[in-house]
């Protein structure tokens, strides 16, 4: 199925097919997919956790602040209930669905920007692990992405180090120097590789 898709959305970058005929084509391959899962829940048992969705990306910094102000001003997304350590930034409106979700109750994906002491104990009074690992980079997508118009707009508000990163997507630096990418809905794991 994954080669299915990577094969239909290499046909829209190639400009071989429309985005109604993309997502009409996806839509169908979905639909018969979902139709066919029951069978297939039959026969294998199902996973323990089943990841659907991206809920919130907690991101920690030294001026919580600062960071919202950037990622607001860049994606246009407003600060929700402002705490003396945290900001949420949903990714929508309230009572807006996430973007090609119909169901009524899934939640918005959002950031939480926050400055924490990373070395304080959790709420349980156990000490935080201390991490072996980052995450290199963060991908956002954008409805209908336009590469040099995403630039030339970003470069205009003042954000730093703009850069290609692949024939779908951008890179570029966040207000604390973290790499932020930007993508299209042709952009995905199977397409350029994020």
């Amino acid at each position: 199925m994954e080669s299915f898709f990577a094969a239909k959305l290499d046909d829209f970058a190639k400009g071989k097919m429309s985005r109604r005929a993309l997502l009409e084509s996806l839509t169908v391959a979905a639909t018969t997919a979902y139709a066919a899962a029951p069978a297939a829940a039959a026969a294998a048992p199902d996973p323990a956790l089943k990841v659907s969705l991206v809920n919130h990306i907690s991101y920690n910094c030294p001026d919580f602040k600062k960071a919202a102000d950037w990622y607001s001003k860049v994606f246009n997304l407003d600060q929700i209930g402002p705490s003396k350590i945290d900001v949420a930034l949903p990714f929508g409106k309230r009572g807006e669905k996430p973007f090609g979700v119909t169901a009524n109750d899934v939640p918005l994906t959002h950031l939480i920007i926050r400055t924490r002491d990373r070395n304080a104990p959790t709420e349980g009074g156990a000490p935080r692990r201390k991490s072996q690992a980052i995450m290199e980079h963060i991908g956002y997508t954008v409805a209908d992405f336009d590469r040099e118009k995403a630039k030339a707009d970003l470069k205009a508000m003042g954000v730093e180090n703009v850069r290609d990163g692949g024939l779908y997507s951008l890179h570029m630096t966040d207000a604390y120097g973290y790499d932020v990418q930007l993508s299209g809905v042709a952009n995905n794991a199977l397409t350029d590789g994020a």
